[in-house]
């Protein structure tokens, strides 16, 4: 079992690509960035991002990327967890003295963070079981009042405000991560407000891969929030991502 290092996400999509377009939607984290940053390499770092794959000849079991300062990602296709991050665990820590943690794969996540804490001397902080959806259908779910709009580059000081608070929401305020440039996805035309005589609610599409495409950041300030907004907005964008081919 030997690892491969990648010099940038295109090296990485050309090798590990078809592993991942298995199954896009268990790997789409992986690969929605992967591709996002064969486009802009600095989009979700301030650093260059890092790419590992490991396996055998031309099988891959497992591969692995981050952009620092954010966690590593690791995805698993096949093979032993625990064998795979003693493997992991070397290459990473060749790389980087200290991270902030690990998303993806449970087995092979959890046998990777017990190896680092144990080399590192660190403990566990956090840890938090996360699930994929995959949405082929939109059902038909009672709708709140308003519509459903795309953002304006004028409403970008709202988007950032409303982007920061999501963060601090899922992730906590004391995470050290880079506040988001968001008038990239504003300009691509992924960003959406439910609208109830004002903005009430957004969420973003991003992320595309061949077949899919993710929504994020759904946010709606807690002083509006219960009436359904975020349901209706994120009903809406379902359905603009399936109408698109996606």
């Amino acid at each position: 079992m030997d690892v491969k290092y990648y010099r940038d996400a295109s090296e990485f999509i050309k090798h590990a690509g078809e592993f991942l377009a298995v199954d896009e939607a268990r790997y789409g984290l992986v690969l929605g960035i992967a591709k996002a940053v064969v486009v802009n390499p600095y989009q979700y770092a301030g650093q260059a991002p890092w790419f590992c794959s490991i396996g055998k000849e031309n099988d891959i079991y497992a591969v692995a990327m981050r952009t620092p300062p954010y966690n590593l990602i690791v995805a698993r296709f096949s093979g032993d967890p625990q064998v795979i991050a003693e493997k992991l665990m070397l290459a990473v820590a060749a790389q980087f003295t200290t991270i902030p943690g690990v998303v993806g794969d449970k087995e092979l996540g959890d046998a990777f963070a017990d190896l680092w804490c144990e080399k590192h001397g660190v403990t566990i902080k956090d840890k938090t079981a996360q699930r994929v959806y995959r949405l082929d259908k939109v059902n038909n779910v009672p709708v709140s009042p308003g519509r459903f709009r795309p953002a304006t580059m004028a409403e970008k000081n709202l988007v950032a405000r409303w982007h920061h608070a999501f963060n601090i929401d899922c992730f906590g305020p004391d995470k050290n991560v880079p506040e988001t440039d968001v008038t990239p996805v504003i300009e691509r035309g992924w960003v959406f407000f439910w609208e109830d005589g004002k903005p009430v609610s957004m969420a973003l599409k991003t992320r595309p891969t061949d077949e899919g495409m993710t929504v994020s950041g759904v946010y709606t300030p807690p002083e509006l929030r219960g009436k359904g907004y975020a349901t209706s907005c994120v009903a809406e964008l379902s359905r603009n991502i399936l109408q698109s081919g996606k």
